[in-house]
């Protein structure tokens, strides 16, 4: 029999024992004075005044002693020793401290005393068991190691490891410091549809879904960016959202099928202020929440110190493979330059030449980018709902954030021409239809918004699990998820 089975049943077998004597091993009600945090933090005060506090916590550690145990609880803010004595609680209750396993919740009563030894220590004077669990916890030295079983039991990884605590904490202190810079900022949050009738605002394969009452094909959204420009033109100058969004791609360490999104729409503002905005904004939440703007990941130690250098797209191109590309205006003359080159990429029969363009910057450029940077100006065929740069043709009014070599930020002047908008979204589908999944579709309904009329507006982009994974050091986006989609195992 596996030797966790075994336990189990042992385990089930005290739940039993507990029904018996008559107590629930599962109640509803528990008494809580203090944070365990808070106890230790006023055990000065607390020791003086000998009042009697209520601490509740899962049993971490027990070392019985013939008449005293000691036990090691912990709640989500401490771990704090409590110490059983059996002329203390009573041989009744002390007997029933063998019903008790590690992992176990238990809620205990009494007075604060240090030991000998200087630790800090709750004196039980009564007790009662909150929820009897049924599996071991995993060896205290060795724990869960496999990365594959830490994300598919992440609630076993996160009793386990502190660190991995403490890590999910950072991350919503740093969503909420992102939050309020643009609420700081006279920014109105909204929130959007996850189903949509046509996914669209970015390049990306969707997940598809059914509404059986419409009976209707609904896809998950990629994006955020249509909805929120609907929202532009019908009156609203400051709107963000934080939410999921869905992409139906292939998995690595910076790439996840479901993801948190920030996107922020402006209007009367273009990409030049975007630029400024976005440095401001990361460099200010980096700062407040990891006490620096001096970021150590992996090998580079990442300068969030303002302003950050401006990278012209066709220019850094050049610069890594050697190739103009004002000179190849089509996607036939920049696979030939490509093949030239030697550039090892897989050039796809049907891809566009937004695709190629594509290939090549992220073989050849992308890895170099280290340090923050603002790449701008890129090319008009990989921005499909950019608007056009005023004075350099082909070029659109884009900036995009680099930092380790990853795309963590995007941002346009928003293209509000309709008639371009409804050319560029007919030239995607007709990229779509020769085979590019990732095109994006004709979305008639923004189309007609847009012949409202929407007002010059700056619109900005950022998934927010990638650029915390760098911030945080992390070996993979997954482990800034708490529930990364994993692969059944039957």
């Amino acid at each position: 029999m596996n030797p966790i089975n075994d336990e189990r049943a042992v385990r089930i077998s005290r739940v039993e024992e507990w029904r018996k004597i008559g107590v629930n091993p599962y109640p509803s009600l528990s008494k809580r004075s203090y944070k365990n945090s808070e106890a230790l933090a006023q055990f000065e005060a607390l020791f003086a005044s000998g009042e009697k506090l209520s601490l509740v916590g899962r049993i971490r550690l027990a070392r019985p002693h013939g008449g005293s145990t000691f036990m090691h609880i912990e709640d989500e803010t401490s771990s704090i020793q409590v110490y059983f004595k059996k002329d203390t609680v009573g041989e009744e209750s002390y007997g029933r401290l063998k019903l008790l396993d590690v992992g176990d919740f238990i809620n205990v009563t009494g007075t604060l005393l240090k030991t000998h030894k200087g630790e800090i220590t709750l004196n039980v004077e009564s007790w009662d068991l909150l929820s009897k669990s049924l599996r071991p916890l995993p060896d205290k030295w060795h724990g869960l190691k496999d990365e594959e079983e830490r994300y598919r039991r992440r609630y076993v990884d996160l009793i386990m490891n502190k660190e991995v605590r403490d890590l999910f904490r950072k991350q919503s202190e740093f969503i909420r410091a992102f939050r309020e810079f643009y609420w700081s900022r006279g920014f109105m949050e909204v929130k959007t549809p996850v189903l949509e009738n046509i996914p669209g605002g970015a390049e990306a394969n969707p997940f598809i879904t059914h509404h059986d009452t419409l009976d209707i094909d609904l896809y998950l959204r990629i994006s955020l960016e249509l909805h929120l420009k609907r929202l532009t033109v019908g009156g609203f100058e400051k709107i963000f959202e934080i939410g999921p969004v869905f992409r139906n791609e292939g998995m690595s360490t910076q790439h996840l099928q479901e993801f948190t999104m920030l996107e922020s729409y402006e209007a009367y503002r273009d990409y030049n202020y975007l630029i400024n905005f976005v440095e401001e904004l990361y460099y200010t939440s980096i700062v407040r929440i990891f006490g620096t703007d001096q970021i150590k990941y992996k090998d580079t130690v990442l300068d969030f110190k303002n302003p950050w250098p401006k990278v012209d797209y066709y220019q850094v191109v050049l610069d890594h493979s050697g190739i103009d590309l004002s000179k190849h205006l089509d996607v036939d003359s920049l696979k030939a330059a490509i093949i030239e080159k030697k550039v090892p990429i897989k050039l796809e029969k049907h891809a566009g030449l937004g695709r190629v363009i594509d290939q090549l910057y992220k073989k050849t450029v992308r890895p170099h980018l280290l340090q923050p940077c603002m790449l701008v100006n890129h090319p008009l065929a990989i921005s499909p709902l950019a608007k056009n740069h005023e004075k350099m043709p082909f070029k659109v009014e884009r900036m995009q954030v680099l930092i380790a070599g990853a795309e963590v930020g995007n941002g346009f002047s928003e293209l509000n021409d309709p008639i371009d908008q409804r050319n560029r979204f007919l030239e995607q589908s007709g990229l779509r239809e020769a085979g590019d999944a990732e095109a994006q579709m004709m979305d008639e309904d923004f189309v007609e918004a847009l012949e409202y009329g929407m007002p010059p507006t700056a619109g900005f982009g950022v998934g927010i699990e990638r650029l915390y994974m760098i911030c945080s050091n992390s070996e993979s986006i997954r482990d800034t998820v708490f529930f990364p989609t994993m692969k059944p195992l039957v």
